[in-house]
């Protein structure tokens, strides 16, 4: 403990030579941290986002959209799987929706009974669409409550009629639900890119569109499978059923989740590795420092070593100052790393946060630095002859 008293009032007693060095530790801590809290607050944005989309499901759809040939009498196949817990279909078209004196275009989305599982629908009012919809054909919809809204200025429009236009193609449909817009997980796939959400039957979707064929088919994976399992084996039936080797291919939500948080790391790593040279240039800065003190401390090592310090004592002392040089540097990075983070969050509300074990970590490593790089001062301080450090003006 001596010894570091020693080494702090010597720091003190030069703080203005002190101050440029203790700077560039900051920095260097600083650029590791923020660089870390950006890469882990993207990777929670990521997590957020695809949590949205289910990434439970996988997507099942043709390569080639010409040769597509999905239809509702592979549904029972595909459901037989049990790798599958549920597979339900998607067919999509864009379409002018009017009711009352308001006109505006929609994503037609045909589905069946099972869309609330794959897409999340939650119910605000009326009800869901049925199996006996989708058998009968049924002209009903579900609708989100932005378009109900903008109907009506409220969501409770079950049982108003809405007339819809596909290809020059137009059906009239009763409302028989209103849906969270926010909770569909196709609204959180398309953004503000499409405004509102239109769900009827996909049997009737066919005959809106003239198109027999289902877009893509939706897998959950049963609970002793897994999504990549589950799509594998539904699209390679497909492929058997169509009698082609890799006409139907699945997208798992899960994997491309995986590959994004590997990008996202290794760019974090690599921009972290550029903040961690700065901390190892920093530690030069303090074994030239260190080195200069030496020279200028001779004659003061010279009269230690008189009085009876010992060698190791000296080495200790130039240890511990290159030490105590790289805690404040950290300490004074966290700092500033912490409360920026705070502020930005508070601005942004983005989830970003300096963990601890980060910081701890940066903390470690930076005095390790400062004290390899206080070996060589040190050994040279400890080294001295005493007479002639005596000598020395």
């Amino acid at each position: 403990m001596e010894i570091f008293r020693a080494a702090m009032k010597s720091l003190v007693q030069k703080r203005s030579q002190l101050s440029l060095t203790i700077w560039g530790i900051a920095i260097g801590v600083f650029s590791v941290l923020t660089i870390s809290t950006i890469g882990g607050a993207g990777e929670a944005v990521i997590n957020e986002e695809l949590e949205k989309l289910g990434f439970d499901c996988v997507t099942v759809s043709a390569a080639q959209e010409e040769l597509n040939t999905l239809s509702s009498g592979d549904l029972p196949v595909i459901n037989a799987l049990e790798e599958v817990a549920v597979a339900a279909p998607l067919s999509t078209a864009m379409g002018r929706a009017v009711m009352r004196d308001y006109a505006g275009e929609v994503l037609v989305c045909g589905v069946d009974q099972y869309a609330d599982k794959i897409i999340h629908l939650e119910l605000k009012n009326g009800r869901l669409l049925q199996e006996g919809d989708v058998a009968a054909g049924a002209n009903v919809c579900v609708i989100d409550d932005q378009l109900a809204y903008a109907f009506y200025h409220r969501t409770n429009i079950v049982g108003k009629e809405i007339t819809v236009t596909v290809d020059q193609r137009t059906e009239t449909f009763t409302v028989v639900g209103v849906v969270d817009g926010e909770s569909s997980a196709l609204k959180n796939l398309a953004g503000n890119y499409i405004p509102s959400f239109l769900y009827i039957p996909y049997t009737t979707h066919q005959s809106l569109t003239g198109n027999s064929a289902i877009d893509r088919l939706f897998v959950k994976a049963a609970a002793k499978s897994s999504p990549e399992t589950a799509g594998k084996q539904a699209a390679s039936l497909l492929n058997r059923i169509a009698g082609y080797r890799n006409l139907y291919r699945y997208e798992d939500l899960a994997i491309q989740k995986d590959r994004l948080q590997s990008i996202l790391r290794g760019a974090t790593l690599a921009l972290s590795a550029i903040g961690g040279i700065s901390l190892v240039v920093s530690g030069l800065s303090i074994m030239t420092l260190m080195t200069a003190s030496v020279r200028d401390r001779t004659r003061e090592i010279g009269i230690k070593r008189a009085v009876g310090a010992r060698t190791s004592h000296i080495l200790q002392e130039f240890m511990a100052e290159a030490a105590l040089l790289a805690l404040m540097g950290s300490l004074l990075g966290i700092f500033v790393s912490g409360s920026l983070s705070a502020v930005a969050r508070l601005v942004t509300g983005l989830p970003l946060s300096l963990e601890g074990k980060t910081a701890g970590a940066a903390l470690l490593f930076s005095v390790g630095i400062g004290g390899i790089f206080g070996v060589y001062p040190a050994k040279l301080a400890a080294r001295l002859n005493p007479v002639e450090a005596l000598r020395y003006e």
